[in-house]
């Protein structure tokens, strides 16, 4: 494949159709890309956790409730433990104890409904006192085609 044909996700920060520096994320995306074929989205079903043996600690899955929108985190890697010093699974993003995290997490789902593509971003900075320094992607998932029902995250090595 030709490095023009690879996947592309959109660069939180520049708004162009780029490829993530991490290796990880590349690999993840094309992953998410195969499984998707024809199709806008994959489905749930379509991914399957032993092919992200690679980096499953580093994912979270997480639902989007429509009417009014919310979001649910499904199931969260034990990375994620270690990032932000609790266990997420189950969270109601609008429960999040971090007001800053939950606002910028919050946007960066949102701009992934809107866009309906794959989306990317480097965080090097402090919010609610706590660094960040990681590149995270976001994956939409649907279960019927059109509407994106599940969010896949998945966050870079360093």
């Amino acid at each position: 494949m030709a490095e023009s044909d690879l996947p592309r996700a959109i660069n939180q920060a520049t708004g162009l159709a780029e490829m993530p520096a991490s290796e990880d994320l590349r690999r993840l995306l094309a992953y998410w890309h195969k499984q998707r074929g024809d199709r806008a989205f994959p489905a749930r079903g379509d991914i399957d956790p032993i092919d992200l043996r690679f980096m499953l600690e580093r994912i979270a899955l997480t639902e989007v409730h429509e009417e009014p929108r919310r979001y649910r985190l499904r199931l969260v890697g034990g990375y994620w433990y270690r990032l932000i010093g609790f266990e997420a699974t189950g969270w109601w993003m609008e429960d999040w104890p971090h007001a800053g995290q939950k606002a910028m997490t919050v946007a960066f789902y949102e701009a992934l409904i809107e866009g309906r593509v794959p989306r990317f971003t480097r965080r090097d900075s402090i919010v609610d006192d706590r660094v960040l320094s990681y590149e995270i992607m976001l994956l939409p998932i649907s279960e019927d085609g059109a509407r994106i029902s599940m969010i896949m995250t998945g966050i870079g090595q360093n």
